[in-house]
């Protein structure tokens, strides 16, 4: 089996990624850190406490920093932590790592991080699990098992010198929940709202009352709230459960592994946001066929950093290869960021298909 292999290098990371549609061909997996002879190589558990048995789509990440992630910012981005282990080891100008041993591949996987800066450096090996925000709250039966289905599991290897270990624990998280939204949308898409000001600007062009903005939207009557940089649309998806990054800075956007998220965009689009706006609700665009009721409900915000006026966002899709009998499985991914100067148009994203049209309860 050839498995669609990704990695970018620059100046301040490494990364190096690929995804597989059932985790449990990682349970018995080892990675390997050699030296140019097989006699040395040193050989790690990647899943001590074998949670990648249960068998869903899992994204593999390995990357190296010169200052590590923290714990909490990975589970930010990632889900919550289900194991953890870190080894010291030394590495050489002709050191290699890889991961062996995988289920129906019968060739190591070279994690192409390198040339590496000989000297003492940690690695981190971490299980994240992201779970979409609509199973915090109560789901029908059916939907428990969507939920597993949409579960994403991340195995994070993290290499990074051993002499900021002790200095990045004490650092700050950067990362937080406001940044990282994973949740399932249906086919009409989402919005993106400043629901601060939009309420009254919806009130002042329509009146009080219970709104269909559904309908005002298909007939153009949105356009101003689009033009006045209240609010941006995603217009037609297919029913998935989609993560939604918006990086708490430029630096910190370094850490997201862009190669595994596709060297570019699948789909991008740019609207105008009034330079005021800090935070963004992010709600399901079925809801505004009963406005009134719609503003009155807790929706998950992102904090939108940064200065100016445009805002881009870019959806790549990564691919969980097929193994196991198990179809191959899209893991879509919206990244959100602002930039300096008014856009010249609004580009809307419209129509978004990442997979052929299937039954999805949690739509």
């Amino acid at each position: 089996m050839n498995i669609p292999l990704h990695n970018n290098i620059n100046e301040h990371s490494s990364h190096f990624a690929f995804a597989l549609s059932d985790s449990s061909v990682l349970t018995e997996a080892k990675l390997i850190i050699s030296h140019g002879d097989q006699a040395d190589e040193l050989l790690l558990d990647i899943d001590p406490r074998s949670h990648l048995e249960d068998g869903r789509k899992v994204s593999v990440i390995a990357q190296l920093f010169q200052n590590p992630l923290q714990r909490e910012e990975a589970s930010v981005l990632y889900g919550p932590e289900l194991s953890y282990v870190q080894y010291a080891i030394s590495l050489t100008d002709t050191s290699s790592i890889s991961i062996a041993s995988i289920q129906g591949v019968d060739y190591p996987i070279t994690l192409d991080l390198g040339p590496y800066i000989p000297g003492d450096y940690e690695v981190r090996i971490a299980l994240h699990r992201k779970t979409p925000r609509i199973a915090e709250g109560p789901l029908e039966p059916e939907q428990l098992a969507m939920v597993k289905y949409a579960q994403v599991n991340t195995l994070h290897i993290m290499l990074f010198p051993a002499e900021v270990s002790q200095l990045a624990s004490s650092s700050a998280a950067v990362w937080t929940r406001n940044h990282h939204v994973f949740d399932s949308y249906g086919r009409r898409g989402f919005i993106l709202a400043d629901l601060e000001r939009l309420p009254g600007r919806v009130e002042e062009m329509f009146g009080p009352g219970n709104h269909n903005l559904l309908e005002h939207f298909t007939e153009g009557r949105l356009d101003p709230l689009l033009e006045e940089g209240l609010m941006a649309i995603v217009w037609g998806i297919t029913p998935w459960c989609y993560s939604l990054y918006c990086p708490p800075n430029e630096q910190a956007a370094q850490v997201l592994a862009w190669d595994k998220l596709g060297e570019e965009p699948a789909r991008q689009g740019i609207y105008y946001i009034d330079p005021e706006v800090q935070r963004l609700s992010i709600i399901p665009a079925n809801e505004l066929a009963f406005w009134a009721n719609c503003i009155r409900k807790e929706w998950p915000v992102v904090e939108l950093s940064g200065e100016g006026e445009t805002l881009h966002l870019d959806l790549y899709v990564q691919i969980a290869e097929s193994v196991n009998g198990l179809h191959e499985n899209p893991i879509p991914t919206f990244v959100l960021t602002r930039s300096e100067g008014k856009p010249d148009m609004i580009m809307l994203m419209a129509n978004v298909v990442i997979v052929e049209e299937i039954d999805f309860p949690m739509a």
